[in-house]
């Protein structure tokens, strides 16, 4: 039960580090081109771990 408690727990904070991380992406893709695409690849990476902890 604990191990599920803390799993979910886990999934909950990656996703809303991927939700934040693809806002931030979004807000500076005009001001810092570099930065948007550092910050997009982070949160495909991090979508990735979430896609496989579905599994």
């Amino acid at each position: 039960m604990a191990s599920t408690s803390k799993h979910l727990s886990l999934k909950d904070y990656m996703q809303r580090k991927y939700m934040r991380l693809i806002e931030e992406a979004y807000n500076i893709r005009y001001t810092d081109s570099g930065m948007s695409d550092v910050l997009t690849y982070e949160a495909l990476k991090l979508d990735q771990k979430l896609k496989f902890l579905q599994l």
